[in-house]
């Protein structure tokens, strides 16, 4: 049985390429529009370009962004989508930028609600209430105004970008070489460096280029060779990263990005099979024959999983955490392909491997014997009571968060530390004794102190 999620973004595309006629009309209205307004005051225009978002880029904007757990239906969520077109106006240098924003404000007036109607267009509206430059995931800003177009009283949303040639180019690379790249690629910070300079740099941009790639097919091949322990995790990830991009691709008809939780797999496989373990490369053989093994195996990531039973526990933290990841993998799809790649690995029963995955995730985030000492002092019952409270706010804070990136490994990190930071916090609160309400007072702190690491 499909996801109930596919018949939401069928819907919605269906819906998208009903109306495309009338997307390649505004398209060329706003096209038009903005190069005459614009030249009008400046002489920097070098060209106006625009686009309709294809259907691909639909479906995987409506997995990745959650539209299809935020709108109720593909009307809806369409009519939140804020580029069904892009309209970018370049320009030739960065400075130009800022005044071809401003001149827009010479041709559009303020309403009582976010859009600005435009003087010589009623149909055009920009929200230019928005904080301008915004400020994009790679750290740089951009000139993007959310707007719309009413087209015979129907609303076209559409995105206005103004960009330099310098910017134009540096999108061009940064899409091509780093967001479109399905390979698995493990000094991230290298790369971030890398490409921060080539911004910087263009006039040696195609050396600098060269020296990443090279650097990169150094790592890698570096990465497979005479694999031990660490270099097996390395290989795990990179392998999982692969496999992800492959199924998806066939499976959905498009890739995500999927190398931090590649990671988390890899870490959890070491640490289940490998920490303290014995037959270690025998054990390396194996994973090596089960992964080339689905690379080449039918995987249908479109398919719901189902689990053997309800997730039951004695243990408060895999109680909650594990029922959190069952009612979800099959609700959010990042969440599915997580635990579709996990299940596959292991083949075995698919809710004892839900259940062995977040006692590994707890034992990464508390170490245990650090736990039951540093709480001795308060008597065995109370020092129980507390820790069972504690544990307990971790697991339910995870879950408030809702977030694939409760399972990559530097959100962990920042967890575990932060978990350890906070308890110590109590002792030093409570040195000799604490009671039920306290206890409960402390537990609900923990709870917002791992929160916020989310938010």
């Amino acid at each position: 049985m499909k996801l109930k999620l596919f018949d939401f973004i069928d819907n919605t595309v269906r819906l998208f390429e009903s109306n495309r006629k009338d997307y390649e009309y505004v398209t060329a209205k706003l096209e038009r529009f903005f190069l005459d307004i614009l030249k009008k005051d400046n002489d920097c225009i070098v060209a106006v370009h625009s686009r309709i978002k294809q259907p691909q880029s639909l479906k995987e904007k409506l997995i990745r962004k959650n539209y299809y757990l935020e709108y109720a239906d593909a009307e809806d969520a369409l009519d939140h989508m804020p580029d069904l077109i892009g309209i970018t106006v370049q320009c030739r240098f960065i400075r130009n930028e800022a005044e071809l924003y401003k001149s827009l404000f010479r041709h559009f007036r303020f309403s009582n609600n976010e859009w600005s109607v435009c003087s010589e267009d009623s149909n055009v509206f920009l929200n230019l209430k928005m904080a301008q430059p915004q400020l994009q995931r790679n750290g740089f800003t951009i000139y993007r105004i959310d707007g719309c177009y009413f087209l015979d009283g129907k609303k076209i949303n559409y995105e206005l970008q103004i960009k330099s040639l310098v910017h134009t180019f540096w999108s061009e690379i940064e899409h091509e070489v780093v967001y479109k790249n399905p390979d698995f690629i493990v000094y991230d910070h290298f790369n971030k460096n890398m490409l921060g300079a080539i911004r910087d740099n263009l006039d040696v941009v195609d050396r600098q280029l060269e020296i990443m790639y090279d650097e990169i097919s150094y790592q890698s091949s570096q990465s497979k060779i005479g694999i031990d322990e660490k270099g097996f995790k390395v290989f795990v990830a990179g392998t999982v990263n692969e496999l992800v991009n492959r199924k998806m691709k066939q499976s959905v008809g498009f890739t995500s990005d999927f190398k931090k939780c590649s990671a988390m797999i890899a870490q959890y496989v070491y640490v289940r099979d490998f920490v303290n373990g014995e037959h270690n490369r025998e054990k390396m053989i194996d994973y090596m024959l089960v992964l080339n093994y689905l690379l080449s195996s039918e995987i249908d990531l479109s398919e719901e999983i189902i689990l053997s039973g309800p997730v039951e526990s004695s243990d408060p933290f895999v109680s909650i955490l594990g029922s959190y990841f069952a009612r979800n993998l099959n609700h959010n799809f990042l969440w599915h392909v997580f635990f579709a790649v996990l299940f596959s690995i292991h083949s075995g029963d698919s809710m004892e491997d839900l259940i062995d995955f977040v006692e590994v995730l707890k034992m990464l985030l508390i170490q245990p014997g650090w736990f039951r000492r540093i709480f001795s002092r308060y008597g065995e019952e109370k020092a129980a009571l507390l820790r069972r409270g504690l544990e307990e706010a971790l697991a339910e804070a995870l879950c408030a968060a809702d977030k694939i990136e409760i399972v990559h490994e530097d959100k962990l990190l920042r967890c575990m530390e932060a978990f350890r930071e906070y308890a110590d916090r109590i002792v030093e609160r409570y040195p000799d004794e604490i009671d039920e309400e306290q206890i409960s007072l402390v537990s609900y702190e923990m709870f917002r102190v791992i929160l916020r690491i989310f938010l």
